[in-house]
């Protein structure tokens, strides 16, 4: 991983080369647009926004001309210009001029939200859509093999959950965008500042304000019912990924503290992206360590 961040860092091209590759051969093996995004993270951090946005630029022609040869089609560079690159250029900014991770993440999470309010804005009604979809796709499906549910509790959840459809997809796009980022630190504290990416995550913590946003959007959708509280319960959704992130950080700290190995931490984060019951005790790990620092007591100064 090193010799790969050391090649983006040798030039724009090298950068441009890294992240077109890299989106076009996630077309086949999605987690590489991780890398993809990554590098463009990286950039932006080192070198600044006019390097950062001349990788921006270079990627998106370099990807269209390989979209359009291969597929036919030079809107996949569009679609991974607003989605990934852009929303990834600004966080890295923020981070850069900042220093301070946590902002970053706010910054990434009002971006997560603003694009919910764009989807309502849009469509209407999202849940209707995704409703929809889903049913063509359940249809086909249950033509081919019968599904071990019966065709009402199928429908119970699917209106169930396409309320939440769309909160969930953007919240699943900002945990790619944020691992790109973490990524790219990292690569940076391994080129320029040894070290400096594992005290900064260590450190990792949220202000009240944080916590008192996702109280109280909690509060007006459970005061209101029909569609404007559903848009409030998806607003809410992104919030989750500040909260979840924070209560990594503080476990990581108390494995670490505590005399737990690099085996140790691999488990857990294993754990993490395999056992998806560990997602609520995380979240509200994070949520009280804005009030009560849990860290405090497991960090050496």
């Amino acid at each position: 991983m090193k010799a790969l961040a050391t090649f983006i860092m040798q030039g724009g091209r090298q950068a441009t080369v890294v992240v077109a590759t890299m989106a076009i051969l996630s077309l086949l093996m999605p987690p590489l647009l991780i890398v993809s995004v990554a590098a463009v993270c990286l950039v932006t951090l080192r070198n600044g926004p006019i390097d950062g946005l001349r990788v921006l630029i270079g990627s998106t022609v370099a990807t269209a001309l390989i979209g359009y040869v291969l597929l036919g089609t030079s809107l996949v560079s569009l679609t991974y210009l607003f989605i990934m690159w852009l929303p990834a250029f600004f966080v890295s900014m923020v981070l850069r001029q900042t220093g301070e991770l946590n902002k970053a993440l706010e910054t990434l999470v009002v971006l997560g939200m603003l694009a919910v309010t764009a989807v309502y804005l849009s469509t209407g009604n999202p849940a209707q859509l995704w409703a929809s979809g889903i049913q063509d796709v359940v249809t086909s499906l249950t033509e081919q093999q019968e599904l071990p549910v019966t065709q009402a509790e199928l429908q119970e959840g699917l209106e169930f959950w396409s309320q939440y459809i769309t909160g969930i997809v953007v919240a699943g796009t900002l945990v790619s965008l944020l691992v790109s980022l973490l990524l790219g630190r990292w690569w940076q504290g391994l080129l320029f500042y040894e070290g400096g990416f594992d005290k900064e995550f260590s450190h990792l913590r949220l202000l009240p304000r944080d916590g008192l946003v996702f109280a109280l959007l909690i509060v007006i959708a459970s005061l209101l019912d029909g569609q404007f509280a559903e848009f409030i319960w998806n607003l809410d959704i992104p919030i989750l990924l500040l909260f979840f992130i924070v209560g990594i950080s503080v476990i990581h700290v108390v494995i670490k503290n505590r005399g737990g190995g690099r085996y140790l931490l691999a488990v857990f984060y294993l754990a993490v992206f395999f056992v998806p019951h560990l997602m609520l005790p995380l979240v509200l790990i994070g949520l009280s360590d804005v009030w009560v620092d849990w860290r405090q007591r497991f960090i050496k100064t």
